[in-house]
């Protein structure tokens, strides 16, 4: 039986795969990366998820594909990309390739750290680092089924604002400078941003009764409980 604080990142882990917007979800090889508009719908620089509180958006020059937001009452799902890419070239700077995704879920009782995240994973932890805004950690496997070309190694983190668990994830194509020092600044300056743009108000809040809290997540929570990790 997996504590609390690791069955309850497993969830998170998972939830973007699940609600079929993870790197492999509905798209098959993710098509954020090569020019291929997911949906009809404009690009959007920003999006709020959990009613509001949490704002997700990325660095001058990533934008949001919103077919793949989902959002419930307590957290929801984003994925960014290079705008420019997504666009076919028809708008925004030339920057870095790569997937970051943004999952926020009700936050657990202690924040899990990168040996946590790791564990779930199964694979290994190849460094850590302690950033300003969370502590995040280069996952040795993994990535390379974000999609065509990513690199194995890839950073996540997590971090809370109230009562809201954040993780990030950072996929980058093989090689990337994105894999090394330059993609744990880079989740860091995520995290940043949407720290500041959080609200901390009671009405922004999600806080629900145990009974009412995001069915995906209770019952990925369930899944993995029942897990030998």
């Amino acid at each position: 039986m997996i504590g609390t604080r690791t069955t309850f990142y497993a969830a998170l882990l998972g939830a973007a795969y699940l609600t079929g917007c993870g790197p492999t979800g509905a798209f098959g090889s993710m098509s954020l990366l090569q020019g291929d508009a997911a949906s009809e719908a404009p690009l959007v620089t920003s999006a709020e998820l959990a009613r509001g509180a949490i704002t997700v958006s990325g660095p001058d020059g990533y934008c949001i594909d919103p077919a793949t937001l989902r959002r419930t009452p307590s957290g929801g799902f984003a994925a960014l990309a290079s705008c420019h890419i997504m666009s076919g070239g028809q708008t925004g700077p030339i920057v870095e390739p790569a997937l970051i995704t943004v999952t926020v879920s009700p936050a657990p009782d202690e924040v899990p750290g990168p040996s946590d995240l790791a564990e779930v994973l199964g694979t290994t932890l190849l460094q850590d680092r302690e950033l300003s805004a969370l502590a995040v950690g280069l996952m040795a496997t993994g990535g390379e089924a974000a999609f065509d070309g990513s690199d194995p190694r890839h950073w996540r983190g997590a971090f809370v604002i109230g009562p809201h668990l954040i993780g990030v994830t950072l996929y980058a194509p093989k090689d990337s400078p994105l894999v090394g020092a330059q993609g744990a600044a880079f989740v860091n300056t995520v995290s940043s941003t949407i720290r500041a743009k959080a609200r901390t108000d009671t009405a922004a809040r999600a806080d629900q009764p145990q009974s009412s809290r995001d069915p995906l997540a209770e019952r990925l929570g369930r899944l993995f409980a029942r897990r030998d990790l």
